[in-house]
């Protein structure tokens, strides 16, 4: 059984006469890098601030790798690390310097220690560098590099990827899951690139309006909300004679595209048996079936917009 690293239960908060968290529950497991995704002001990062220690919680609770954050605070506090907002450092400094400065505030630090996560982020090459030379991309590393000096079981990000290019974004992704399949860190990250979301977590967690709509490990999210149709491309030689022998069809089934594709929509239940009946009536009259593709699955991406609706977020 995975060990609960973040475990929040009924948790609410509210600012003013705002309720901005409505009861929200879920786990968080040692290996694996768990997503929260939301629209804007859904209340991501007011929950990541108050996993972090940065925001008080009102109503529930919260309990890091089994400290309760109300009667335990500092040693819940001491198995954090993250990167709230963009990290800070001193640019005069070389990265290496930074790190030692941090290290000096934790216990236990020590030099082979800073090594190892320097090599674990890919900047054995820099950190003797001033930081005011970084990348965004080196910075972000850096910074995770800090998070996680003092070894803690959860590491939180919020937004980690904002800025970065593309390059930037597949080595902070590979960092992220490298600590939590090989370090055996818990990650919990948001983001709204939802294509990096896929690839990078093994369980997401969506949040709408301040309250916690689902939490699935991605491919079963994606399984669970995939519709009971499947679309097909078919490139023929005439694609108007096409149309006429699939007349069987039912209304809307079939679509001819500009570029002269046709558009195919099937049922899920009997779907193989009803391409092999168009794959034979196109044959059959004369019409030369070139290609048969299947649409793209359905993305990460689309289950968000599913989930969330138009303007799913409100709340600051």
């Amino acid at each position: 059984m995975k060990d609960v690293i973040l475990h929040i239960e009924h948790l609410s908060k509210t600012l003013g006469r705002r309720e901005i968290l409505h009861d929200i529950s879920f786990d968080t497991y040692a290996g694996e890098v768990f997503g929260f995704l939301g629209p804007n002001g859904a209340g991501k990062t007011t929950t990541i601030k108050i996993a972090a220690g940065l925001l008080t919680l009102d109503e529930g609770e919260i309990s890091i790798a089994g400290h309760d954050m109300r009667t335990q605070f500092e040693a819940a506090m001491a198995q954090v690390g993250g990167i709230v907002e963009n990290p800070e450092f001193y640019k005069y400094l070389s990265g290496l310097e930074n790190l030692r400065l941090y290290a000096a505030m934790r216990d236990g630090v020590t030099e082979e220690r800073i090594r190892e996560v320097v090599h674990l982020v890919g900047l054995d090459n820099r950190i003797r560098d001033k930081v005011g030379k970084y990348s965004l991309g080196m910075r972000q590393r850096l910074g995770v590099a800090q998070a996680i000096l003092h070894r803690p079981r959860l590491l939180i990000l919020d937004e980690p990827t904002n800025g970065l290019d593309p390059a930037g974004i597949k080595e902070l992704r590979d960092i992220l899951k490298s600590l939590a399949h090989n370090e055996g860190i818990g990650v919990m990250v948001s983001s709204h690139l939802m294509s990096e979301m896929e690839l990078m977590c093994d369980r997401v967690g969506v949040i709408v309006r301040g309250q916690l709509q689902s939490v699935h490990p991605i491919d079963e999210l994606i399984a669970a909300t995939t519709p009971d149709r499947a679309e097909f491309l078919l490139r023929v030689n005439d694609p108007a004679r096409a149309t006429g022998l699939l007349s069987f069809l039912p209304e809307g089934a079939l679509k001819m595209g500009e570029d002269g594709t046709l558009d195919l929509v099937l049922p899920m239940a009997g779907c193989d048996a009803a391409l092999a009946k168009v794959n034979r009536a196109l044959i059959m009259g004369g019409v030369s079936l070139y290609t048969v593709s299947k649409k793209e699955n359905r993305k990460l991406e689309d289950v968000f917009i599913e989930l969330t609706g138009e303007g799913g977020g409100q709340i600051a």
